[in-house]
């Protein structure tokens, strides 16, 4: 006997600012971040949203990898601060080009059912950092497999990558 198969396919809008493009799913919508300079999207259902935060590192002696390695050691300290979260790291990733660095890290909460990808992308001077929420996260790989594409995505302007 043959179960029933249903898929939902989804579109994707690209956004795009003077620094990063990223596509996010077409029934995502931007809302008011907390924080200044920060971009926040969220889904349409609320169970799954992204920050987007730039900074700019032109007159910074450290090098890229540096800049990107401190501000995961923030991120790192911020998740094990939050009160009432046991955050396990289950992934982490790192690239460099000549040009592009990137440096992400990938959070669970099963208790909680909440997952957090969080994405470094740097190309002199800008720097990218992106978090992605899963706050209804209860099934890791499938989180992971919706959100991939989304992640590889982002893309500062003149990447060799894009």
């Amino acid at each position: 006997m043959l179960g029933v198969f249903s898929r939902a396919v989804t579109g994707y809008d690209t956004i795009s600012t003077e620094t990063w493009r990223i596509s996010l799913p077409r029934d995502w919508s931007e809302h008011k971040p907390s924080a200044e300079h920060t971009a926040y999207f969220e889904s349409a259902d609320g169970t799954k949203g992204a920050y987007l935060s730039t900074w700019s590192f032109s007159d910074d002696p450290r090098s890229v990898r540096e800049i990107l390695e401190s501000f995961r050691s923030v991120e790192l300290r911020t998740l094990h601060e939050m009160k009432g979260s046991a955050w396990q790291s289950v992934d982490e990733w790192s690239s460099d080009t000549p040009q592009t660095s990137v440096l992400g890290a990938d959070f669970l909460d099963r208790q909680a059912h909440y997952r957090i990808a969080c994405h470094l992308i740097s190309r002199r001077p800008w720097l990218v950092r992106s978090t992605f929420h899963d706050y209804d996260c209860t099934a890791y790989e499938i989180s992971k497999r919706f959100f991939q594409p989304i992640i590889d995505s982002l893309h500062i302007h003149n990447d060799d990558a894009s």
